[in-house]
């Protein structure tokens, strides 16, 4: 007697008000980008081939961006991913030998590819900064991120603590919702040395921690138009000026013999006012500046007392402001978990020559900045849209 079978999965296809409204702005997304037949030429105006191929470069390139969304398998690669994605859309086939060979060529339409798009993300209306951000022209934050490579690219990427890894250094823009600057060195370069090199925006607030803490940079960046809060590094031992008592009230710090003190000696002698959280003006020092006035504020945070160094001023920004305001940094660290997880940029370990290195990495920043584009356009959407979801259908309930 065979088995009674139970009637199969049947979705009738419904398209919804909603759907007809996204359709165009995603599709628009991706042909901004990934035009196979634009990108060919584009390819063909660089110089990047010099005779006939067996592949379509233009579909290669939408292979390697596209390939980066996909979940990486245990027993292939990058560059075999996007081969194979390559074949799934319909390209001229070839061997892996020749597409190999391809994917360097595409080197500089990669380059070429991002740096358009990136243009083109910045030349947008950037989100007006709400709340206490709205003071500030944008806000802006520096940070690395590093990942493990092949140990045969040591010689070129050094790393710390392995062989070989791979640091992108980035400056981060709320306003935009992306980057602004990026450079690229080997994991063993720090932080605060690879910073990208860039004018100091005027009316921008910079978030930056521990690893780019520097008096002098500071200063620049202060007399520059800019403000800035980071984060005080527990040596750190400026001149203390005054202290600022929970009512506002200035106490001015000097020794008997009228000299300066320093922020230890301030604390050790019980200089300061007794509170919780402080509020301190301090003056820093760096050779080849002159000397410069700033505030320093510490917030008690689960115990233990944080301490930040800024230009806000107490009359606006209360301390407690400064220390939730420095948690704004968190959004590039979000933003680069979105380039780990989301478009396999740490995937590379299989690589081991510089040039398919890059065009992995260039591949996964243009899937990141493809997948922001989307989202920025139906952000938009959703403003001028109420979500209704299609009623559900018995042929859409799976058997109990």
């Amino acid at each position: 007697m065979k088995p009674q079978l139970r009637r199969g999965l049947v979705l009738t296809p419904m398209v919804t008000p909603l759907a007809e409204r996204l359709a165009p702005h995603i599709d628009a997304a991706f042909r901004a980008m990934l035009d196979p037949d634009r990108l060919d030429a584009i390819a063909e105006d660089l110089g990047a081939f010099k005779g006939p191929t067996v592949h379509h470069a233009g579909l290669a390139v939408c292979a390697w961006i596209l390939s980066a969304f996909e979940r990486g398998t245990d027993t292939e690669g990058r560059q075999l991913d996007a081969h194979r994605t390559y074949d799934q859309l319909g390209g001229p086939r070839g061997g892996r030998t020749a597409w190999r060979e391809l994917s360097l060529r595409l080197q500089p339409v990669f380059r070429e590819l991002l740096s358009r798009a990136t243009r083109r993300w910045l030349a947008r209306a950037p989100a007006a900064l709400r709340g206490r951000l709205s003071a500030f022209t944008d806000v802006l934050i520096p940070d690395g991120c590093a990942f493990k490579l092949a140990n045969a690219l040591s010689g070129v990427y050094k790393g710390t603590g392995t062989a070989a890894e791979f640091k992108l250094h980035a400056i981060y823009s709320v306003g935009q919702g992306s980057l602004t600057r990026l450079a690229t060195s080997g994991g063993a370069v720090h932080d605060s040395d690879g910073l990208p090199d860039d004018e100091w925006v005027a009316g921008a607030l910079y978030l930056w921690d521990l690893g780019y803490n520097d008096y002098g940079r500071f200063m620049d960046a202060a007399r520059a138009g800019a403000h800035i809060v980071q984060r005080l590094k527990d040596k750190a031992n400026p001149i203390v000026r005054a202290s600022y008592g929970p009512t506002g009230k200035r106490r001015e710090i000097v020794a008997d013999d009228g000299t300066a003190v320093r922020l230890n000696a301030a604390c050790d002698l019980l200089m300061l006012h007794q509170s919780r959280v402080l509020d301190l003006e301090i003056e820093l020092e760096s050779e080849g500046r002159p000397n410069l006035l700033a505030r320093v504020v510490c917030v008690p945070c689960n115990g233990v007392d944080r301490w930040y160094l800024t230009t806000l001023p107490r009359e606006i920004f209360t301390a407690h402001d400064v220390a939730e305001i420095y948690r704004v940094r968190w959004e590039v660290e979000l933003y680069f978990r979105h380039w780990r997880g989301a478009t396999r940029l740490d995937e590379v370990r299989r690589l081991s020559d510089p040039v398919a290195l890059e065009v992995a990495v260039l591949a996964s920043l243009l899937a990141s900045m493809l997948s922001h584009e989307v989202h920025d356009a139906l952000d938009h959407l959703g403003e001028e849209t109420t979500l209704t979801l299609p009623p559900v259908t018995d042929e859409a309930a799976f058997p109990p």
